[in-house]
């Protein structure tokens, strides 16, 4: 029998567990997503950690340059102190420097853009939200903000990774990261 084209391995008529991510890419997700939802760790490591949960070089040279534009916007590569800055000065895609605030949105962007489908894309979502509205609350209001922006990352990043072509979107994420990095060095 001929195997089906779309699902190598398979016998025609099966149809292949499309949810299925594999154990080493959910590990990397689930860290991925805990590391951006309490934004504790360093960029670099998020930035792996989310190129290792998309398993795709292009998505994962996106992640790390936007990670490391927000690094550069706050100058610091540790998300506690990130997150420290956005609790004391305010949302980073709201406070700042207009390059500083448009590298946080370019960063977010990118980061929506690239996100692969499936699991993957909810980590490359609320890394997104982390960068433009940090996880730190401080009142109600502050909670109901991170709260929606994560969500709302964790939405488009869904959308994007399950509705983009890959590889032109990973361009466009490219370019935004790129982007983000020179603004966020410019201001």
């Amino acid at each position: 029998m001929k195997a089906d084209a779309t699902t190598p391995g398979s016998m025609p008529g099966q149809v292949a567990a499309r949810s299925s991510i594999g154990p080493v890419r959910l590990a990397a997700t689930m860290a991925a997503a805990t590391v951006a939802a309490t934004s504790s760790g360093e960029a670099v490591l998020l930035g792996v950690l989310l190129g290792l949960a998309a398993a795709d070089i292009g998505s994962a040279v996106v992640a790390v340059a936007a990670l490391l534009a927000l690094a550069a916007r706050w100058g610091s590569t540790s998300l506690d102190a990130i997150a420290g800055a956005q609790a004391v000065l305010g949302l980073g895609g709201a406070v700042g420097p207009a390059a500083a605030a448009a590298a946080t949105w370019c960063a977010a962007a990118a980061l929506v853009v690239a996100a692969p489908a499936g699991w993957p894309a909810v980590a490359f979502g609320a890394a997104a939200a982390l960068g433009a509205a940090g996880p730190a609350p401080g009142g109600p209001v502050d909670v109901v903000v991170r709260v929606g922006a994560t969500a709302v990352g964790v939405a488009l990043a869904l959308v994007a990774g399950s509705v983009l072509p890959r590889r032109p979107a990973q361009v466009v994420g490219i370019v935004l990261a790129t982007a983000a990095l020179g603004l966020a060095v410019a201001s």
